[in-house]
């Protein structure tokens, strides 16, 4: 693997510094050990060359940002003009009549010029000297000669029609308006600066967050705490490190706000390596960039952990105010937006189970059972179905339930949903026992990572069964469910309990107390008019 190599035995990821950057980076070559077996060691590999080209590409940024640019040159000979000119006005013209005189011929000389109706000589000899000056000071641009003559004629005239507003007796001079002397100058790259020291810093402050939320067993959802890690790894990785908190500012907020909008998502796969602002760039630099962030994701999960972070750290006087307070995507008036996900309808359904691949329930797998109960009990996908145990289908009050006891949205989301009679029908308790006597733990042990059938459900079926609507996602089954529980007479009461918007837990209701029979009545009352059945 290029740029992988073994040195006295260990792996070692090596990567020569261009010459012209090694002033930039002061390193002659960026080196960083591997694992000792090859094949990890190249599996890690990636995410290590990722970064080192992404450290090279930046100092590469900072070098070409302090080369000289025709618009650096032309700003420096327009301002080197007006002082000259400054000068001369102070020790005083004896002649301005011959001044302004000579000032129009030579106007007229480099309006040709420009118009390109004199020889080379000519032009070297009206405007040469500029150019000759700007190569003594280093500050020629990469440019032919005959172009830098042209661009400085142009700019020349632009001086020259300041002088003459000065021999006019003008205060207030005109702003130039040549493209070359208004271009912004470029911005030079910044590196992150060390954090003031003093105070608890983010990774700190969720610590200590997690561990009070935790005391007495009132613990947070175990997704919603790798949740807040994630969002506080993000905003440290756009800051440039692990700073105070007491540090941060409002406008850093913000402008990290603005900075979600156009970060890819999941880049933490997609560019292996690359901390946020790397993986914006290397996104922006892609033929058909991957999509970024939804407003609404940036909203209820980004910002919204953080505001609830940096809230508690400012009741608990770790910071003097939170600076993500009201730090929001502003997404419209709800009326307005459209819809990020909806129901299949009849038709979808057909397309989807009418597939070959569910041709024989007797074969059925992960990926078919996965669709299925998806439908039948509305269970989000990678935070429950992928968390299924064999041991999680019991009989409670003489129902056959499935209890989602590795559920991570909120306390409402763990509960248990009753079997659906097509379900049954269909052979999902025999699917069951077979994977029990086979000694497995999970119900779907070949569901990992939890998106795996996220992903093959997105990017592969769907578009293979004719389905293009990126509203239409795994989860709109649970949106299809709650639709159908409505439109069948089911109770606001039972619907909340069969999708985890009421709660089951001891806070709220002895288990064993739940309405069963209830809520396998009212889902059986659900009827989907699927091929199979």
């Amino acid at each position: 693997m290029k740029y992988v190599q073994q040195v006295r035995g260990r792996w070692v990821a090596r990567m020569t510094v261009p010459d012209e950057l090694r002033p930039i980076l002061n390193l002659r070559e960026l080196v960083e050990p591997l694992d000792g077996d090859k094949r990890q060691a190249e599996r890690q590999a990636l995410g290590v060359l990722n970064r080192f080209h992404a450290t090279i590409d930046e100092a590469r940024e900072a070098y070409m940002a302090g080369l000289p640019t025709l618009s650096s040159a032309a700003k420096h000979h327009y301002r080197a003009e007006m002082e000259a000119d400054d000068r001369a006005r102070e020790h005083g013209d004896p002649d301005p009549d011959f001044a302004r005189l000579s000032r129009s011929r030579y106007a007229q000389r480099l309006r040709r010029a420009v118009a390109d109706e004199v020889e080379r000589d000519e032009i070297e000899a009206l405007i040469g000297y500029a150019a000759d000056t700007l190569g003594q000071k280093g500050l020629l641009p990469d440019v032919p000669r005959p172009a830098l003559l042209r661009a400085l004629a142009e700019v020349q005239l632009e001086a020259l029609a300041r002088f003459e507003e000065r021999d006019a007796g003008r205060v207030a001079l005109a702003d130039p308006k040549h493209p070359l002397l208004t271009a912004p100058d470029p911005q030079p790259l910044t590196t992150p600066q060390p954090a003031p020291e003093g105070g608890l810093t983010l990774s700190k402050l969720l610590e200590a967050f997690h561990a009070e939320r935790g005391a007495g067993g009132r613990t947070l959802a175990p997704k919603t705490m790798e949740e807040h890690k994630v969002a506080v790894r993000m905003l440290t990785e756009y800051l440039g490190g692990d700073v105070p908190v007491r540090s941060i500012t409002k406008a850093q907020m913000i402008g990290y706000k603005q900075a979600l909008l156009k970060t890819p998502t999941r880049y933490a796969q997609r560019f292996p390596g690359l901390n946020l602002p790397q993986a914006i760039k290397a996104n922006a630099k892609r033929a058909e960039p991957f999509e970024t962030l939804d407003p609404q994701t940036i909203n209820m999960k980004w910002l919204s952990h953080l505001s609830s972070l940096m809230q508690w750290g400012e009741k608990n006087d770790y910071l003097a105010t939170n600076p993500a307070k009201g730090v929001r995507v502003d997404t419209g008036a709800d009326a307005h937006r459209e819809r990020s996900r909806v129901p299949f309808d009849a038709g979808d359904l057909k397309r989807i189970f009418g597939n070959p691949l569910f041709a024989d329930p007797a074969t059925y797998a992960t990926k078919q059972w996965a669709l299925l109960l998806a439908l039948y009990t509305g269970a989000r996908s990678s935070s429950e179905l992928a968390r299924l145990r064999v041991a999680d289908l019991t009989t409670e009050q003489g129902v056959p339930v499935l209890y989602l006891s590795g559920a991570s949205k909120n306390a409402h989301s763990v509960r248990h949903v009753p079997l659906h009679r097509d379900l049954i029908d269909m052979g999902f308790p025999a699917y069951v026992k077979r994977m029990k006597d086979k000694g497995a733990d999970l119900l779907f042990p070949d569901w990992q990572p939890e998106d795996r059938i996220n992903r093959w459900f997105l990017r592969t079926y769907l578009p293979a069964i004719g389905i293009t609507d990126k509203r239409k996602v795994l989860h709109s089954f649970r949106h299809l469910l709650k639709t159908a529980l409505a439109r069948s007479g089911c109770s606001r009461e039972l619907s909340d309990l069969l999708t985890g918007h009421k709660d089951q837990t001891v806070a709220a209701q002895y288990v064993h107390a739940a309405p069963l029979v209830r809520m396998k009545e009212a889902l059986d009352e659900v009827t989907f008019d699927l091929p199979m059945i």
